[in-house]
């Protein structure tokens, strides 16, 4: 994106995928400013961001496919953001997105679940893994639009989702992996970095 300021404009390019990085960027930019950088040099420092494990991070994966980990937190926003991200990702290739339950959403939380599994299914994402029954409204809310069982499963835990993509996960998908931490979504996310195809 281009940094347009009082002081100047510079060309940025931010390593983090996700359009909704750019508000992120945005609001760097401007305590930057206040402190007196130029935009050439929050330009620079932009583009050398590195992400922590577990957010937004991007790992190419030895067996050829792409993973988008996002584990480590959730909520209906970051959700919403993510599912984005990888159908802009994934364009012309295969997407999985492997989603584990947002927590702490009280009476929201089968409404929010279910905005995600049809959302999921109106950005074309073409298989869904939800991990655990307190993520079953997102599953069922996506059979609901239209993906069929064989696109779209509900499984136990952490270990049968890796299972599962690991058994059909082929060379150039895109994988988005996204739950609240109390899901522990990291071991999926272990088992699709870690080796190639089993």
């Amino acid at each position: 994106f281009t940094l347009v300021c009082g002081a100047g404009t510079a060309e940025v390019t931010l390593p983090v995928p996700g359009e909704h990085m750019v508000w992120n960027a945005l609001a760097a930019a401007a305590a930057s400013l206040q402190l007196g950088a130029t935009p050439a040099v929050i330009a620079a420092a932009l583009a050398s961001v590195e992400t922590s494990p577990h957010r937004m991070r991007v790992v190419d994966a030895p067996g050829g496919w792409r993973v988008v980990d996002d584990a480590y937190n959730a909520s209906p926003q970051s959700m919403s953001a993510a599912l984005k991200t990888l159908a802009r990702l994934g364009r012309g290739r295969r997407t999985w997105a492997v989603l584990g339950p947002m927590a702490e959403l009280g009476d929201l939380s089968a409404e929010e679940h279910d905005r995600a599994g049809r959302l999921a299914v109106r950005l074309g994402i073409a298989r869904l893994v939800t991990v655990g029954r307190e993520a079953q409204a997102l599953h069922e809310a996506a059979r609901l639009e239209g993906m069929n069982p064989d696109e779209a499963v509900l499984v136990d835990d952490a270990e049968a989702a890796a299972a599962h993509v690991r058994a059909e996960i082929e060379p150039g998908d895109v994988v988005l992996v996204k739950a609240s931490r109390v899901a522990g979504l990291e071991r999926v996310v272990d088992a699709l970095t870690g080796g190639g195809a089993a």
